[in-house]
């Protein structure tokens, strides 16, 4: 069979059918968006509010979409909802191909009355998204793969329109955004609305690669730049001093996938931790990524065992605690210094005007990343690491000038903050008017 897939005139005949499916959906996409507009212009002409529902699972990722869901509550031309459903779970020799459905805390995280579990986890049913009547629809994250039928991109945009903002920072290169951005999600959008001008031109090219000519590539900014200043005297509860005490607050947040060959968690894990804890000066938190231990787990780098015993030594640690909360600015601004790999968490942190240790191996920037990396302070080795660290910890910071010259130069910001421009982009596209 592979070979007959090699011939020419299968391959033309492929392309060609392809070529027809490609046209359909979109004819079909076409039509599903005149009847949501009609349905909108009759409700507008009733007096009626505009239902928007925020599909959310992870609560780690809210403050990508907070700005935009407090907007549209604040004005009373949206009725808004929030829908907490779970998520794919990687299985050991089954990935994603299987229907169990796990938690990571969005029904507990998010409550209130206009909050809706789309999930019933006694009788393993799921709530029709169209029962709720939508006219904009919002994920968090752009992967269909871990939800279940009802709730993939392509279904839904049969009877809701789908804005979509991305949850990081548009911060690495080499394909990073393709896979996170997948095509059969992006086919389905009607909205994506962008961090900054690199950030729009490369999402137009990419949808463009997809053959995707109906989706509004809008520049926006980012609204997780919108907290810089509500933060910046913010207090945290995960630093093991709760008063400074002149201790010097340092957050390593390394990077959860090793596929990348770009995580320096497994080089650095003692021997930090065991320099933290033989330094009283200093207090640590260790702030993995949500999937980091369960990954680490499932790809054999780490028996359960040795995790556990991993996270003891912070819990009896009198410096060092592992980072749980779901939110983390508040953390960011009252820190003193971060650690990490390449991350889409960094460009938050640089608008701290903190240091930041980067912790380098291989070459994933883009172009926007690669300019921010000018005010970071490289290393390659844990001497280098120990030498930088030492020096920071003494008050010396040359980059500091650097890092304030490129958070006004790189960051795009809106004057009312991103959500505040997402919401009315929205509005104005149910009057009509864009």
């Amino acid at each position: 069979m592979s070979l007959i897939n090699k011939l020419p005139i299968v391959k033309k005949i492929k392309q060609k059918l392809y070529k027809r499916l490609e046209v359909l959906e979109n004819e079909s996409l076409i039509s599903a968006a005149e009847n949501i507009n009609l349905r909108i212009k009759l409700k507008l002409m009733n007096h009626e509010k505009i239902n928007v529902v925020f599909v959310c699972h992870r609560p780690q990722v809210w403050l990508s979409l907070k700005n935009v869901y407090e907007a549209m509550c604040n004005d009373d031309f949206f009725d808004v909802k929030i829908v907490t459903i779970p998520n794919k779970k990687q299985l050991k020799g089954l990935g994603l191909n299987h229907e169990e459905y796990a938690s990571e805390g969005a029904e507990d995280f998010w409550k209130g009355d206009n909050v809706i579990q789309g999930y019933d986890y006694n009788t393993k049913t799921w709530l029709d998204l169209r029962k709720l009547k939508p006219d904009y629809i919002c994920f968090q994250q752009p992967y269909n793969v871990t939800r279940c039928p009802l709730y993939k991109s392509y279904y839904v945009s049969r009877f809701a329109k789908i804005f979509y903002v991305a949850y990081a920072s548009n911060f690495m290169g080499n394909g990073l955004l393709e896979e996170t951005t997948p095509k059969d999600f992006a086919n389905s959008l009607s909205f994506f609305f962008t961090q900054n001008e690199m950030d729009n031109a490369l999402v137009k090219s990419l949808l463009s690669s997809y053959g995707n000519i109906l989706t509004d590539v809008v520049l926006t900014g980012f609204p997780r730049y919108d907290f810089v200043l509500e933060n910046k005297n913010a207090v945290s509860n995960v630093w093991s001093y709760k008063e400074r005490e002149n201790k010097f607050r340092l957050i390593w947040t390394p990077r959860w996938t090793t596929n990348e060959g770009n995580c320096n968690f497994f080089d650095y894990k003692d021997l930090l931790l065991d320099y933290c804890l033989s330094h009283d000066e200093i207090d640590f938190v260790f702030r993995p990524h949500p999937q980091a231990f369960s990954e680490w787990i499932a790809n054999g780098l780490l028996t359960k065992e040795e995790a556990a015993l991993y996270q003891k030594k912070y819990a009896d640690a009198p410096n060092a605690n592992i980072d749980k909360e779901s939110l983390y600015l508040n953390t960011f601004y009252s820190s003193d210094c971060l650690i990490t790999d390449v991350s889409s968490i960094v460009a938050e942190y640089f608008l701290t005007g903190k240091p930041i240790i980067y912790c380098h191996k291989k070459d994933y920037f883009n172009d926007f990343s690669r300019k921010l990396s000018e005010g970071f302070y490289w290393v390659r080795s844990w001497p280098e690491l120990l030498k930088t660290l030492e020096m920071l910890k003494a008050g010396n910071d040359p980059l500091k000038a650097k890092r304030e010259e490129l958070i006004k130069s790189q960051f795009y910001i809106p004057e009312n903050g991103a959500g505040f421009t997402i919401k009315e982009y929205i509005k104005n596209d149910a009057k009509g008017l864009v």
